[in-house]
């Protein structure tokens, strides 16, 4: 039997999938004979829902334009020292000396 644990642990991960794995019809047959675990997956449903239907708040212009100036600056660091920004960003740190 699966427990409540693994459930609270395991349901997310494919929470808008219909999988029939093992693990997925466990904690399908946990569900149905687990009030609480449904209650949590109707919440974690209602949730996910609300938080889709809601409008996405709009960037004011002041900080889209400092965004683009930041990542502008950027670039241009990245070309001046020779390297592109992208390869400046997946560079290895640097060892400290002792």
């Amino acid at each position: 039997m699966t427990s409540c644990r693994h459930v609270y642990q395991h349901i997310c991960d494919h929470l808008d999938e219909d999988l029939s794995s093992a693990r997925c019809r466990r904690i399908r047959q946990h569900l149905e004979a687990c009030p609480d675990c449904a209650a949590y997956l109707d919440s974690l449903k209602r949730t996910i829902l609300l938080y889709r239907s809601a409008p996405t708040p709009a960037v004011p212009p002041v900080v889209h334009r400092a965004l683009a100036k930041a990542i502008q600056q950027e670039h241009i660091r990245g070309e001046s020292s020779g390297r592109s920004a992208r390869r400046s960003r997946t560079a290895r740190p640097r060892r400290k000396q002792p």
